[in-house]
């Protein structure tokens, strides 16, 4: 176990030592009060004190006391940081990770297990941190001193005699811990998929409505529910069990001081005053009991969680630069040459054979049916899969040669699925360029027509956009992802498919606003309207990952194959919907 929480207790290392000392110092003062109290009861009974020494015992009893108390601030004070500094830090690691990862790490795990696991999986290794701490010390240490003290205070063969029961609570603490194990571990992958769930049932809520499937989804949410209960209630069943071994067990240790130690009275043995400090100190004996059952409950939790985490930490990056690698200054020419590219969960290549090659302040359209492999050509310069790196060039020299991160920050990507936070519209603009003036983000409203509708919106900028957008219009969602990569100003635009939502009037705009302020800067438009890419320097057209046509607007037109047919096609739709 300490080999998987090593790299946090190294971490707090210092402030650990703090913890233990200010813990073992508490914990040995708090022995000298039962054996004053048993020494004051054998005066008492042997009429040999005076009420002035009477006051002065219970004063320095009184003073130890506050001594105590002083130490176990300090110590609850350095542990308790301990459990906020590991979910702290264990948050960080995670999020650190989930930012790091490439889009195949999301295929694999869905959000509702890493909301889990930065969750409940951080608060159980926490409490391991805390608690759990406090509860292995007060286990192993506390009792040890507690029964030396028992021995030199009192008798030997009564304190003997007395923890007889103690290695049968061990044993079965041991055995229902591991049992909590097990089940704990079901637990948390119960709440992944309910979390899962939930998350699917509020992103989705219009569709839900639309197709008016509140029931069924409920009816999903409520076995999943009962699934999670049900594996909450296996843990507590076992923790339930934990209950009477932890009473019955230190019962039958005072049974035994009491009945064996009335004996040794009896026989001169022992005084009433080293039968009461006994008894005192077997109480304070039963807290390390429940200590023992409440560290292995934690324990087992916190080690089920913490495999869970550790399976993300462990993940192997997809995307590996290299060490050499340098940052990209400058807008690059940029070529790809006999590129192909398969998804990892794909078995066939979605890319085949490409070969392009776009100059510095250049622009190119690329046009293709459904699933011929637009949105996966715009993706290549993002790196956002593991990728053959040695087919794609910047300036004449591979892609690996320069950091992803460099690379990335000279690109303005607008997908087909825009990504709406739940925050304004401003903020959801600014989200490219945080410190963005107002200014800066009127010019970019202005560049993606949205102008109009902060009419619409009583609040204007300030408006909050709700859960992914849910209070805007798809075109409206367009729109403001448009805005948000042009105030980044990038060297390369690139735009995906981004304004299916929108009119033709407005989609017109836009692709004036490019044309007008987009000067000696890369522009690539993946779209399935020519009137998107017409004007473009260099237009391809995909179909099944392969470059089937290359050439302007004109040149296409002249050949008189897909495209030629598809301009026909949308000139006659246009026609007929202004009609």
């Amino acid at each position: 176990m300490f080999k998987k929480f090593w790299w946090f207790i190294s971490y707090y290392k210092k402030e650990y030592i703090l913890a233990i000392l200010f813990l073992l110092l508490s914990d040995i003062v708090g022995l000298i009060p039962p054996y004053i109290t048993g020494r004051l009861t054998d005066m008492i009974f042997e009429g040999t004190i005076d009420l002035k020494p009477f006051f002065l015992i219970l004063a320095i009893d009184l003073l130890i006391i506050g001594i105590k108390y002083l130490f176990a601030m300090a110590w609850s004070y350095f542990i308790f940081r301990a459990a906020d500094e590991i979910d702290y830090k264990s948050r960080d690691n995670l999020m650190t990770k989930f930012l790091g990862q490439s889009l195949k790490f999301y295929e694999e795990h869905s959000t509702g297990s890493l909301m889990g696991k930065a969750t409940n999986d951080v608060s159980s290794i926490s409490e391991l941190a805390g608690r759990g701490t406090l509860s292995l010390f007060d286990s192993t240490v506390f009792p040890l001193l507690i029964i030396i003290m028992m021995m030199v205070v009192v008798d030997v063969k009564l304190t003997l005699a007395s923890i007889i029961p103690l290695p049968i609570l061990a044993y079965l603490v041991i055995l229902i811990g591991d049992k909590i194990y097990v089940r704990w571990d079901k637990v948390q992958r119960a709440f992944d998929k309910i979390n899962t769930n939930v998350l699917e049932d509020v992103e989705g809520i219009r569709i839900i409505r639309v197709f008016n499937l509140q029931k069924p989804r409920y009816k999903i949410f409520e076995q999943r529910g009962q699934n999670l209960c049900d594996r909450n209630l296996d843990v507590v069943k076992y923790q339930a069990l934990m209950a009477p071994v932890l009473r019955i067990i230190p019962a039958l240790t005072f049974v035994i001081a009491i009945a064996y130690g009335s004996f040794l009275i009896s026989h001169g043995e022992i005084s009433i005053g080293q039968l009461v400090s006994f008894t005192y100190y077997l109480n304070m004996l039963v807290w390390p009991m429940y200590a023992f059952g409440q560290y292995i409950n934690i324990k087992q939790q916190a080690n089920a969680s913490m495999d869970r985490i550790q399976e993300i930490l462990d993940y192997e990056e997809e995307i590996i630069e290299n060490d050499g690698a340098v940052n990209i200054e400058k807008n690059p020419n940029i070529k790809l040459e006999k590129h192909s590219f398969k998804y990892p969960t794909s078995k066939d290549s979605i890319l085949r054979d490409i070969d392009i090659e776009i100059g510095s302040g250049k622009s190119l359209g690329v046009l293709g049916k459904t699933g011929s492999g637009k949105s996966t050509l715009l993706k290549q310069l993002l790196r956002l899969y593991s990728m053959n790196t040695k087919t794609i060039y910047l300036d004449n020299q591979k892609i690996e040669k320069y950091t992803a991160s460099s690379v990335r920050e000279l690109i303005g990507y607008i997908p087909q699925k825009h990504m709406i936070f739940s925050k304004s519209i401003r903020d959801n603009i600014r989200f490219s360029k945080p410190d963005a003036t107002d200014e800066e983000v009127m010019d970019a409203i202005k560049f993606a027509d949205f102008e109009k509708d902060l009419t619409v919106f009583p609040k204007g900028l300030d408006t909050l956009c709700g859960e992914k957008g849910v209070s805007l219009s798809g075109g409206q969602k367009q729109r403001i992802a448009i805005a948000r990569a042009f105030l980044k100003e990038p060297d390369i635009l690139i735009l995906d498919d981004c304004m299916s939502a929108v009119d033709g009037k407005t989609e017109k705009n836009i692709i004036h606003n490019i044309n007008e302020h987009r000067h000696g800067k890369t522009t690539i438009i993946a779209s399935h309207r020519i009137s998107q890419v017409k004007d473009l320097d260099e237009i391809i057209v995909l179909n099944n990952g392969e470059i089937v046509e290359r050439g302007t607007h004109d040149s296409l037109i002249k050949e008189g194959k897909w495209y030629s047919e598809q301009y026909k096609n949308q000139i006659a739709r246009s026609y007929f919907d202004e009609e």
